[in-house]
């Protein structure tokens, strides 16, 4: 009885590995799927190269599942502007507020305040795409050590927007994502 019953404990506990594995399991797709499965309100992180008409080249597409929040929404990109008299800056286009509530982060300590904010920065913001079109962020990180070509990509975490599957693009916070052959396409299975 004792041999029974600790072959149906590692049974159960290899069938309970196998499931949460299972969970974490990244699906490609290709960009004609992205369409099929991707929806208006659907959470996605996009992440893509600026255009000189100031859409994105879409480099990867990862459909997310889970209980997301308001306040998770995600933004990466480089500073563009800096307004101190609006506690206001850009991210490439997108207008992101601060509170005095919000928090400052760096890998060397040095970023702590709203004042050490600058162009050129690479910066990742988390909080809350707000119907008006600006992002309010409850932190920002200061990204310490990046490669050159990271100055024209944007990371974007949020719901979308809108579909376009005439003219395979994606719009999140604003910003249009254009869906070519070379974009990966993810998404997690449960």
């Amino acid at each position: 009885m004792k041999t029974l019953m600790n072959s149906i404990f590692v049974a159960v506990t290899l069938l309970v590995a196998v499931n949460s594995s299972v969970a974490q399991v990244a699906v490609q797709k290709t960009a004609a799927d992205l369409f099929k499965s991707l929806k208006v309100g659907q959470w996605a992180e996009l992440e893509g190269t600026i255009q000189a008409d100031f859409s994105y080249t879409a480099k990867k597409v990862k459909l997310l599942t889970g209980d997301f929040q308001d306040d998770d929404w995600e933004v990466k990109g480089v500073v563009k502007t800096v307004s101190a008299f609006k506690k206001q800056f850009t991210v490439f286009r997108l207008p992101v507020i601060v509170t005095a509530e919000s928090e400052y982060e760096s890998p060397d300590g040095t970023f702590t305040a709203f004042d050490d904010l600058e162009t050129g920065m690479l910066v990742e913001c988390e909080g809350t795409y707000l119907k008006d079109g600006t992002f309010s962020a409850e932190e920002v990180q200061r990204e310490a050590d990046f490669k050159p070509n990271e100055l024209n990509e944007m990371r974007a975490v949020g719901k979308v927007e809108k579909l376009d599957p005439v003219k395979r693009t994606v719009t999140m916070m604003g910003m249009t994502f254009k869906i070519v052959d070379a974009t990966k396409v993810q998404s997690a299975v449960k």
